[in-house]
């Protein structure tokens, strides 16, 4: 079998030429060639044509074309259990730009072997504005400006936050010029994690917490105990009241408002407050601890009393 194309094209031209046969002419005993007078034999050479280069010279050859969007699909791992780690957002002014990173960006989720929602489409933003033409009296001839701010969202799931966090990095390294980008990180914690909180506070350790985490403890307790001081100085003459004294007069307001729905509720507190009757004891508050320098002064003072009582002249 004759592989080569030019093999066969030139095999193919020289079989399809008129064939010359021998025929015997009347007046002489030599035969002579002349062409037939016939039709050409077709069919004949098809045959041949079919044995020598091994296929069917007649029939039609389809030709597979390549889809054109399958090279513009973007691949996706597909999520195992559906928890979201991370969402982007992107916002332009230019689409061609943001649509180029947006598919870019999830191609190279997929490449990380992170599932990823593929490109969200947000409703665009459109905003005009419209200014004279002329200062002075052409006021019907104005000019129309819009800027049309278009968005993309894109979600990751069930990923390794490290390595949410490089990918995170890779695009932002390779970030297209007149494409914006926010994103927020889903962080999750053991469920012993105010355990682990308490004991790094107390020992130091930071085995079970990582520093961030307990940096951010130990702001959040100095400004609890700063709003607790606050708090007590503020609200130091406030009354106190009991549960059960609270619970008596919730009752009380209760019953109240079932015999007459349409009463008045801050008047039916009022007289609550005063059938129960507000506590007459001191409040229950601990005064905050004074500060050292507090502590210095009120020394001093104790101090200079005692040296005026010892100085006073003995009757």
């Amino acid at each position: 079998m004759i592989r080569s194309a030019a093999a066969r094209a030139f095999l193919a031209r020289s079989l399809a030429k008129p064939a010359l046969v021998p025929t015997y002419a009347a007046s002489t005993s030599k035969p002579s060639m002349r062409l037939p007078s016939g039709t050409r034999f077709a069919t004949t050479y098809t045959k041949m044509l079919d044995k020598v280069l091994g296929i069917n010279v007649h029939e039609k050859t389809q030709v597979l074309l390549e889809d054109p969007n399958a090279r513009l699909r973007v691949p996706k791992q597909p999520p195992t259990h559906g928890i979201p780690m991370c969402r982007v957002a992107f916002h332009s002014f230019q689409l061609h730009r943001m649509d180029f990173f947006t598919k870019w960006c999830c191609k190279a989720a997929f490449h990380m072997k992170m599932p990823c929602s593929g490109v969200i489409f947000m409703p665009r933003k459109i905003r005009r504005w419209t200014v004279l033409k002329s200062p002075f009296v052409h006021k019907s001839s104005q000019e129309v400006f819009e800027r049309r701010t278009y968005k993309r969202v894109v979600y990751i799931y069930d990923s390794n936050p490290e390595v949410v966090q490089k990918w995170l990095d890779y695009i932002g390294q390779n970030a297209v010029a007149g494409v914006g980008m926010k994103y927020w990180l889903n962080e999750y914690e053991p469920l012993d994690i105010g355990e682990r909180i308490k004991r790094a506070l107390k020992t130091g350790d930071t085995t079970d917490v990582d520093a961030v985490t307990l940096k951010q403890a130990r702001y959040v307790k100095r400004f609890t105990v700063q709003g607790r001081k606050y708090g007590k100085g503020r609200y130091r003459g406030l009354p106190m009241f009991r549960q059960q004294e609270l619970e008596k007069m919730a009752m009380y307001v209760a019953d109240q408002l079932r015999a007459n729905p349409q009463a008045n509720i801050e008047e039916l507190t009022k007289v609550a407050l005063k059938v129960n009757g507000t506590p007459k004891r001191p409040s229950t508050h601990v005064h905050p601890m004074p500060s050292k320098k507090k502590l210095a002064i009120m020394a001093r003072r104790a101090e200079r009393a005692k040296q005026k009582e010892t100085d006073k002249p003995s009757e």
